[in-house]
């Protein structure tokens, strides 16, 4: 049938281009993919050093602080990684942007498939760190792959939004990191809700962040058996949140798209 062919050529574009841009991450580098892994392992030893060893971070909830810091630093990585490289995507690909049959919609799809790609392998580093800390292997880590799809949905709806103003405008790039360095201060990447627990208000401040629901998610996952631990409230709210950015993030898409070649 024509509509399944049709999704068949989209499914193998989304992912020809994913692997191109894999390909560009290893060129002109001698480790490659590994820089991949590099940033956020790095960023982890460091605020394990600091907070875990400087400040003698104890054990959060019986579980080493280097397992808690790296459950919740994988989520955070993959989030931030993708949607950096999401928002560029449309002034990366211009020369595609040009072609009037080329289906534009398809290209951010690509670099949170590449992130998440990236991220699957990271995922294996942190496993084999857990188990190496005496984490005990569970059928809860296979949440993971619903906190990972999770992600992925809303990495869409935003990167829609960012990587369209970003045609536009260039500030929107230093929005977005400026943003993201934000963002890892106030999720709880290296920090516990429980350190809060006499401010009721700032809690439900920061539990507003849609990111909090995967961070916590993977760790509950990964570390302590209750994968679902943030309720029915938490989901709902976290897919509320999710289906609005993507219902925006076409909506302005397709408004500005007609304008894209005259500024690329």
């Amino acid at each position: 049938m024509k509509w399944s062919s049709d999704i068949r050529m989209r499914f193998d574009l989304v992912f020809r281009l994913t692997a191109h841009d894999l390909r560009n991450r290893c060129l002109g580098s001698t480790l490659g993919f590994v820089w991949a892994f590099i940033q956020p392992f790095v960023m982890t030893i460091i605020l394990w050093f600091v907070v875990g060893l400087a400040f003698k971070a104890n054990a959060v909830r019986g579980v080493p602080f280097i397992a808690w810091l790296l459950a919740g630093m994988s989520a955070w990585s993959f989030f931030s990684d993708a949607l950096n490289q999401a928002t560029n995507v449309f002034c990366e690909y211009a020369f595609l942007v040009r072609k009037v049959n080329f289906r534009l919609f398809n290209l951010p799809l690509t670099k949170i498939l590449a992130a998440l790609t990236v991220h699957a392998v990271f995922l294996l580093i942190v496993a084999a760190v857990l188990i190496f800390n005496r984490v005990e292997i569970s059928w809860s880590w296979l949440a993971v792959f619903y906190y990972s799809f999770s992600a992925a949905i809303l990495l869409a709806g935003l990167s829609y939004i960012t990587a369209t103003l970003h045609v536009f405008s260039r500030d929107v790039g230093q929005i977005v990191n400026v943003g993201l360095q934000f963002g890892f201060w106030v999720t709880p990447v290296f920090w516990d809700f429980s350190m809060f627990q006499e401010h009721s208000f700032l809690v439900k401040l920061l539990r507003l962040n849609p990111v909090v629901y995967i961070v916590e998610g993977y760790r509950n996952s990964l570390l302590f058996n209750s994968p679902f631990a943030a309720g029915w409230g938490g989901a709902v709210y976290f897919w509320l949140i999710t289906v609005s950015l993507l219902v925006i993030g076409r909506l302005i898409f397709r408004k500005l798209k007609p304008h894209f070649a005259d500024v690329l």
